[in-house]
C-alpha cells in the first residue's frame, strides 16, 4: 500500500495543496499548507480525495487570522485518524488524546502536554522515529527527560527495577495496554472482499467487518506483543522480492537478546493477507482511490496495472496474496506507576511474557541471567 497513484487520497494528511501526482514540487512554499498545525479556531479541515486542498465554504481569511501554536488536536488530526479511523493505524494514538484523563496519559493528562513537548521542532523538522519509514529529523527517547536509572534506590525493590532498565524500555512496564478505549486495526484479509460492508462478528472488544477491502478485525483493550529493539528496524522496501509461502514481515524490529542495546519493547503487530504478483514476487502497489480505483471497481489486476506503473515496478498480470505482518512500537498512553506492570505481571506462569520466545532458557526470576557478569 503506498501513496502512489493514491495521491489525493492520502495527501489530506501527506500535507501539501494540489499534491496529485508525482510532479508535486516541494520547493514552492506557496504548496505548503500552514493552516493544518496552526489553526486554532477547529474549523479548519479538508476533504478526502480533494489532493491536499481545503474544504469549500470554510472561511480561511478569518482562519489564517487566528493562527498560533499547533495544540494537540493540530497534530491529531492526521495522526489519530490515519488509515481510516480513530485510533485505527497505530493503537496508541486517538482522539482521547485531545483531553485525556491522568490515568490514560500522565504527560498529557496529568501534566498536560503538548505534542511538541516530546516532538520538539527545530526550523519545521519535527523529531519523531517512525517505526514504518525512516525519517532524519531526529529520535525521541524516554531518556531525553528521564535518567538511564529512573526509580528510587533507597527502595531495595525500586533499586531491583533500575536493574530491569538494562533489559526492558521504559515503556514496556508503564504501557501494560493499548487501545483501551477506541478500537485499532490488528488484521486485515484484502483477499476477501465484498461490495456491501457486513458485521461478521461483533463483541465488547471485538469487532470483524466484511467489505470493499476485504475482513477487517479491530480490537480493544489489548497486551502488547514484546520484541528486543536496538534503535533501527528491518524494513521491506517497494520492489523488494518475496517469499510466496510463510509470513513477510515489513518492519521487524532489530535485535536480540545477545545485544546490548537491544530492549525488550512493547508493540501493536497487525497481521495481514495482502495482493503480491506471483511472478515477479513482489508486493503490489494497488491504486485504491477514484473512479478508477479498487474501491469503486473491485478488480485487483486492473488496481495492480495503474498503481505499479505509477510505482514503476514491473507487473505480470498474475494477483495472488500473501501473509504480512507488521509492528507498531507503542509510545503513547504512560499510565501511572501504581498502573503500571508489576513483578508478578511477567514473573508467573501466567505472566505476559513469553521469556522463552524472547531467548531465555528460563524466566529470568529464576535464574540465567541475559549476560555472563
Amino acid at each position: 500500500m503506498s501513496i502512489e497513484s493514491n495521491w489525493c487520497g492520502c495527501t489530506k494528511c501527506h500535507a501539501g495543496y494540489g499534491w496529485k501526482d508525482e510532479n508535486f514540487d516541494f520547493t514552492d512554499m506557496a504548496n505548503v499548507d500552514c493552516l493544518v498545525c496552526h489553526d486554532t479556531t477547529g474549523r479548519y479541515s479538508k476533504k478526502k480525495n480533494k489532493c491536499g486542498y481545503p474544504d469549500k465554504g470554510i472561511d480561511l481569511a478569518q482562519i489564517a487570522g487566528s493562527v498560533g501554536p499547533p495544540g494537540r488536536g493540530n497534530c491529531g488530526a492526521c495522526h489519530w485518524y490515519g488509515g481510516g479511523g480513530d485510533n485505527f493505524k497505530h493503537g496508541d494514538l486517538s482522539s482521547e488524546f485531545l483531553n485525556p484523563s491522568r490515568s490514560f496519559d500522565v504527560h498529557m493528562g496529568g501534566e498536560d502536554f503538548s505534542c511538541q513537548e516530546c516532538h520538539a521542532t527545530d526550523q519545521h523538522r519535527i523529531a519523531g522515529s517512525s517505526t514504518t519509514s525512516a525519517v532524519s529529523e531526529g529520535s525521541v527517547s524516554c531518556l531525553d527527560c528521564h535518567d538511564e536509572s529512573p526509580h528510587d534506590d533507597a527502595s531495595p525493590l525500586l533499586k531491583q527495577l533500575n536493574g530491569h532498565c538494562q533489559s526492558i524500555a521504559c515503556q514496556t512496564c508503564h504501557i501494560p495496554t493499548f487501545a483501551r478505549k477506541k478500537f485499532t486495526l490488528t488484521s486485515r484479509d484484502f483477499s476477501k472482499g465484498a461490495k456491501e460492508n457486513k458485521i461478521l462478528e461483533q463483541s465488547e472488544n471485538k469487532i470483524v467487518v466484511q467489505g470493499k477491502l476485504g475482513i477487517t478485525v479491530k480490537e480493544k483493550a489489548l497486551r502488547p506483543t514484546y520484541a528486543w529493539y536496538n534503535g533501527k528496524h528491518h524494513r521491506y522496501l517497494k520492489g523488494d522480492t518475496i517469499k510466496t509461502s510463510g509470513v513477510t514481515a515489513l518492519n521487524s524490529p532489530v535485535g536480540s537478546i545477545k545485544d546490548p542495546l537491544a530492549r525488550i519493547t512493547p508493540y501493536k503487530l497487525v497481521k495481514s493477507r495482502q495482493p503480491m504478483d506471483s511472478e515477479n514476487r513482489i508486493l503490489i502497489v494497488p491504486h485504491l482511490t477514484g473512479k478508477d480505483g479498487f474501491m469503486a471497481t473491485g478488480d485487483w489486476k486492473l488496481a495492480a496495472e495503474k498503481g505499479m506503473k505509477a510505482a514503476k515496478l514491473p507487473f505480470s498480470g498474475k494477483v495472488d496474496f500473501v501473509e504480512t505482518v507488521m509492528y507498531w512500537r507503542l509510545n503513547h498512553g504512560v499510565v501511572p506507576k501504581e498502573e503500571s506492570l508489576s513483578c508478578l505481571d511477567c514473573h508467573s506462569p501466567s505472566g505476559v511474557m513469553d521469556f522463552k520466545a524472547l531467548g531465555y532458557k528460563q524466566d529470568p526470576a529464576g535464574g540465567g541471567a541475559r549476560f555472563e557478569k
